[in-house]
C-alpha cells in the first residue's frame, strides 16, 4: 500500500509531469503501465489528473511525443490557436518537452527537500 502523503510530497506537492501544484484529488501513476508489462508495484509518481489521463498507458518517451504533437494538432484543427498565432498573440517555441522529474528530481530518501 502506498503512503499518498509521501507520493505528494515526492515532487514538493507538484505533478511530476507539468509541476502544476497538486490538488486535493491527484493519480498514483505507475511509470510503466501496468497493462504493457509494468509491475503493479512499480515506480509511482504523483499526478494531476489531466497529465495521468492524457498520459494513459503510453510510456514516458510516448507521452513526451504526444504533448510535442499538440502544437500541430492545434494548428490543424484549431481556427482560434492559428489567428492568435498569426496576430502574434501566441508563440509555439519548438521546445522540447521536458518534465518535472526531470528537472526537479526527487530527494533521496532522508535528504531534506
Amino acid at each position: 500500500m502506498i503512503d499518498r502523503e509521501q507520493l505528494r510530497a515526492m515532487f514538493g506537492g507538484r505533478c511530476a509531469y507539468c509541476g502544476r501544484p497538486l490538488g486535493a484529488v491527484f493519480h498514483a501513476d505507475h511509470m510503466e503501465s501496468r497493462y504493457r508489462g509494468g509491475a503493479s508495484d512499480g515506480i509511482l509518481f504523483p499526478a494531476c489528473p489531466r497529465c495521468n489521463l492524457r498520459k494513459g498507458v503510453f510510456s514516458i518517451e510516448e507521452f513526451r511525443a504526444e504533448i510535442s504533437d499538440q502544437v500541430e494538432r492545434l494548428r490543424r484543427n484549431s481556427r482560434q490557436f492559428a489567428l492568435a498565432e498569426d496576430f502574434g498573440l501566441i508563440q509555439a517555441t519548438g521546445q522540447e518537452v521536458s518534465f518535472w522529474f526531470e528537472r526537479h528530481p526527487a530527494p533521496e530518501k532522508g535528504e531534506k527537500e
